[in-house]
């Protein structure tokens, strides 16, 4: 039995400006991270030149990697990320450019449901939902705060159907 509760739910846009600044963060610690060998170069070991070079071409490969996906990748996730929730399952599904995957949550193994929302998520107005389970927490990120907290009590509700919920027990 596969009822679906709900169509397939696309995540609002407001979930690509938060993957571009998340992504230039990332960036920005990389970077800092990478300052420090060339820290102890330029003050401790500058016979050691080839430290420069390992740093440059590390950086330069992750700034053109992020660059790219800040630009074009966010636009390919979004297309690619969408959720369905039936009456037995919540089907996440998400990719990039080069695939599109997704997960399959029973809801009989559902322990607990959170809604999360970090300092730029609450500026952009967008939660976190994340389903819990024996064996993994799964996250659908770029939803509304409404639509956050009607997707939890949805899960919740359908979690607590049948005899081997972990809701009565």
């Amino acid at each position: 039995m596969n009822t679906t509760v709900s169509e397939q739910q696309q995540l609002h846009p407001n979930v690509v400006p938060y993957w571009r600044i998340y992504r230039l963060f990332s960036a920005l610690k990389r970077t800092a991270l990478a300052s420090i060998p060339i820290i102890v170069y330029l003050m401790w070991l500058p016979q050691w030149k080839w430290i420069l070079y390992v740093v440059a071409a590390y950086l330069l490969f992750h700034w053109s990697k992020d660059v790219f996906y800040i630009i074009y990748g966010v636009r390919f996730s979004y297309a690619r990320r969408s959720y369905v929730l039936t009456t037995d399952e919540i089907v996440i599904r998400w990719g990039s450019i080069w695939s599109v995957n997704s997960s399959v949550i029973p809801l009989s193994r559902v322990q607990h449901v959170d809604i999360e929302q970090d300092v730029i998520q609450k500026k952009l107005g967008i939660s976190e939902v994340v389903i819990v389970t024996a064996g993994d927490a799964t996250g659908i990120v770029g939803l509304l705060e409404d639509d956050a907290n009607k997707l939890r009590r949805q899960v919740i509700e359908l979690a607590k159907i049948g005899e081997t919920d972990a809701y009565n027990p």
